[in-house]
């Protein structure tokens, strides 16, 4: 590692130059910008970063909440999604701090007693070949605020506007648009209710399950529901279960099914808990019903004969097994795909959503984002024509 940039410049080489304007940028919302990403989950996050790096592309990020996240959420980063952060630079920091995960077990009710489970199997978590790097375990937090800090070093210096909420947005014709910017979006500061207007040439909807940007465009999400409920939490504990620091898929004879992820750091341990089943009728009852205390009793049955005693809850939450994805991810249907060219997509949870047991949506997001972060790089960079934009919809649609 060459701690000065070439042998001859002096300080950190992971901060790259400053931009001209770049402090500019950061002070307050401006009139007009290239791209505005709504939402700063991992999509939008990622997808800012990764538009940070280049100052001829004005790029702002707005979340609604107060500040970053800071527990819970996702913690599973793919192989894929390993090498994806290498591009940033960021591969060497994330398998340091990770969980690897290069193995996973099994447990099943023993035939002798099926009161009590045992350990059935064992198997290598990734196959050979896949990928150079490991499947590894980081809270969703860290890794959002890996791409934070990698935005604060780039040349323009991005920082999310916390604390301002997307309202709405209309697309212009391209003939009546102001200075090549056709989109007028309606954001509110969510303190003092002020709302302001603001002008894009692109909009990236990244702003979750209940997206409004995705309601703004009229895409509707589709999918099942399976009325099948699992309660998630990240604990400390105090347990004689043998394979406490290793993934692990548990299942009982009545008492329901457990899959164990350690977390990273040594002590911390993610349980997914299966509650049963869901009344279709009243979904919401379940995260009444089920207390963190009646999460932690299902999981002391299910690993008998071995004990759990709870000493400090992180972070818990329950939610139902679903899988939705939209029937578009642009503002351009597939009616309308010859009349212009779409200006606004969505991302992430805004256009599908998986169980968070499948350890899907966060990687999907972020892939999703990068692979829509290069397209709008190549077209605003003048590298690529505009048309290159419709296959983000058609390669969505394809997977």
């Amino acid at each position: 590692m060459q701690f000065y940039l070439n042998g001859y410049k002096p300080g950190d080489p992971d901060i790259q130059p400053e931009a001209p304007g770049a402090q500019s940028w950061a002070a307050e919302l401006p009139a007009a910008v290239d791209v505005l990403i709504v939402g700063s989950g991992p999509a939008g996050t990622l997808l800012a970063a990764q538009l940070s790096t280049f100052p001829g592309i004005s790029t702002r990020l707005v979340e609604r909440r107060g500040g970053p996240l800071e527990l819970g959420q996702a913690d599973g980063i793919a192989c894929r999604t390993v090498e994806m952060f290498e591009a940033f630079g960021l591969g060497a920091k994330l398998i340091r701090e990770a969980y690897w995960v290069n193995e996973t077990v099994f447990w099943r009710p023993s035939q002798q007693d099926r009161s009590r489970i045992v350990r059935t199997g064992r198997i290598q978590d990734v196959e050979d070949g896949l990928s150079e790097f490991p499947h590894v375990i980081v809270n969703q937090a860290r890794l959002q605020e890996y791409l934070l800090e990698y935005m604060r070093k780039s040349p323009t210096r991005l920082e999310p506007d916390y604390g301002v909420e997307f309202i709405r947005l209309s697309v212009e014709s391209t003939d009546d648009a102001e200075g090549g910017y056709p989109i007028v979006a309606t954001l509110r500061n969510v303190e003092s209710g002020a709302e302001h207007s603001i002008r894009a040439r692109y909009v990236v909807g990244c702003d979750g399950a209940r997206s409004l940007v995705r309601q703004s465009i009229g895409a509707e999400p589709h999918g099942d529901y399976a009325n099948h409920a699992w309660g998630v939490m990240d604990m400390l504990a105090v347990t004689d279960f043998p394979d406490i620091r290793l993934k692990a898929a548990i299942q009982s004879a009545d008492e329901g099914n457990i899959l164990l992820i350690p977390r990273e750091g040594g002590y911390l341990v993610r349980l997914y808990v299966d509650l049963g089943d869901v009344d279709p009728n009243d979904r919401g009852a379940v995260r009444q019903k089920y207390t963190a205390e009646k999460i932690i009793e299902t999981a002391q049955r299910v690993l008998r004969p071995y004990t759990l005693d709870v000493r400090d809850i992180a972070w818990f939450s329950v939610y139902e097994v679903g899988q939705r994805v939209t029937d578009r991810f642009d503002d351009v249907g597939p009616e309308q795909a010859g009349a212009r060219l779409p200006r606004v997509f969505i991302a992430g949870d805004a256009c599908h959503t998986h169980s968070a047991k499948a350890g899907q949506g966060m990687n999907v997001s972020m892939q999703d984002a990068f692979n829509l972060g290069w397209k709008l790089i190549s077209v605003l960079e003048g590298r690529a024509r505009p048309e290159l934009l419709r296959t983000y919809s058609i390669e969505r649609h394809a997977v």
